[in-house]
């Protein structure tokens, strides 16, 4: 008794199997305990494209709109901001090999990212933002949201706590007639809070739809019958839609897992990976 009693005092969390925060790692296991449903984030950009007035611009629209889309049970609040160019440069002669028609430098640093570190830009962001300003803020974090130029498979992706999307998007890239789209603040909105959904462990929804073999047509006759189809967890989702006066927010059998399932573990400091949870359909 005396030896464990003397390694939980001398031993992080992260090493005794609980941890709370982002600086034990991107994928701690339970919430700080807290005195109120209030989930706390950091929102970076990493790349060359946006500056911190891009940030501070976007911060208060997605702000409002994950607490509507909440019902307004859970509160953001956003801890810090915080801009950082890419760390990894690229080649011009592979890029120039690989992609002859792309002439535009900052273009072909965006597309060698899909090359050479795909998905796995989420713990390279995770480790630079770590070493910087909004690092020092890692301890207070429930996840980090990072906005980016690197091009990756889809439009986001969550890991533990650490979500992604692109701004801008490259479309098409590896045929003459690709282009770049810059993304709509209420675009990038829409899929931050269908990733932060992700670093709440909530699941997609109307995932019937999506099965391997199914015609277009079969997929939207689907959707068309969902319960779930406009849940901003859903691929059913129209995201064309999304604007100044559009949004999805979770619908109700999300918003039934957020009231009974994740405030409680919120509040209590329980585990991050909720148990209990329903599949919606």
């Amino acid at each position: 008794m005396k030896i464990l009693i003397f390694l939980a005092l001398v031993l992080p969390l992260s090493l005794l199997g609980k941890s709370t925060n982002l600086n034990s790692g991107m994928r701690p296991t339970h919430y700080q305990k807290r005195e109120s449903a209030t989930f706390n984030i950091g929102l970076a950009y990493y790349g060359d494209f946006w500056k911190e007035d891009d940030l501070r611009r976007i911060a208060p629209l997605l702000k409002e709109r994950f607490e509507l889309a909440t019902n307004g049970l859970i509160k953001l609040n956003i801890i810090g901001l915080d801009v950082l160019s890419f760390k990894t440069k690229y080649d011009p002669i592979f890029m120039n090999k690989e992609y002859p028609h792309i002439k535009d430098p900052e273009r072909l640093q965006r597309i060698f990212y899909y090359e050479t570190v795909n998905a796995k830009v989420m713990s390279e962001a995770y480790e630079e933002f770590k070493k910087s300003k909004i690092g020092k803020s890692y301890h207070l974090m429930d996840a980090l949201l990072v906005i980016t130029g690197a091009q990756f498979e889809g439009l986001g992706f969550a890991n533990g706590r650490i979500a992604v999307t692109e701004q801008p998007r490259e479309i098409a890239w590896a045929i003459p007639s690709g282009r770049t789209e810059i993304v709509s603040d209420e675009s990038i909105v829409d899929e931050l809070i269908h990733e932060l959904g992700h670093t709440m462990f909530l699941g997609h929804t109307s995932t019937q739809c999506q099965k391997p073999g199914m015609t277009l047509e079969q997929k939207r006759q689907c959707c068309e019958a969902s319960p779930s189809k406009n849940d901003v967890m859903s691929y059913c989702r129209s995201r064309g839609s999304v604007g100044q006066d559009q949004m999805f927010g979770f619908e109700s059998c999300n918003l039934e897992m957020i009231s009974q399932l994740i405030i409680p573990a919120m509040l209590k400091g329980k585990r991050w990976n909720i148990r209990g949870r329903k599949r919606c359909l």
